[in-house]
């Protein structure tokens, strides 16, 4: 869902409350950085870190349905179908337009002790997860995500992964700047694997050969 959110009125509100970036940032678990985009209006979607910035001012946020162009035309993976891994081929060939380094926060990831990482949600909004953001066509997107659904076993009883929407951080320039997409989420349990270290997924077996 998009909000009806005005960064600037976040920044007044925090500036009659008399609490810095800093102190905003710590209260709702965030970076200084991240609370500087929600107030120049660079995040378009509400995660987690957004919705605990709007609690720390005492603010509410009103949400609409989405339209026919609110479908992200952004894929984030970070597994197995990033840049030099094994199914890196499968992205290619659904003709991105270019990818960027990009993290997630609020995510965790785990190893599955297989080639691939499962992607989970976590109640922190500072663990973050390292990875790619593709960017597509709106035409190319929903060809790729048919093809992804596959890949991912979303259509398992229980699903083996599940699509989600969410938003993730891209650099640019100096700044950060956000950015919806697509990622699939960890369907069925994660209690016997192992969180992975720093949410970056190195794994050898992964790789090309």
């Amino acid at each position: 869902m998009n909000a009806l959110l005005d960064g600037q009125e976040i920044r007044h509100r925090r500036e009659e409350l008399g609490l810095t970036l800093q102190e905003v940032a710590q209260k709702a678990g965030v970076t200084r950085q991240y609370v500087s985009s929600v107030e120049s209006n660079k995040i378009q979607l509400i995660p987690p870190g957004v919705a605990r910035i709007i609690e720390t001012v005492g603010l509410r946020v009103k949400f609409e349905q989405p339209g026919e162009g609110d479908v992200p035309v952004h894929f984030f993976t970070c597994g197995s179908m990033k840049p030099g891994f094994i199914r890196y081929g499968l992205v290619e060939g659904s003709l991105p337009k270019g990818h960027r380094p990009a993290v997630l926060a609020g995510y965790q990831l785990y190893d599955s002790g297989m080639d691939y990482p499962c992607l989970v949600r976590s109640e922190r909004a500072t663990e973050t997860v390292q990875g790619v953001v593709f960017e597509f066509t709106g035409t190319t997107i929903l060809k790729a995500l048919e093809l992804f659904d596959v890949i991912e076993g979303t259509q398992y009883d229980p699903p083996l992964f599940v699509r989600h929407r969410t938003v993730a951080l891209v650099d640019e320039g100096s700044d950060q700047m956000t950015v919806p997409c697509w990622v699939y989420l960890y369907g069925q349990s994660i209690e016997a694997m192992k969180p992975v270290k720093d949410g970056i997924w190195l794994k050898e077996k992964g790789r090309r050969k």
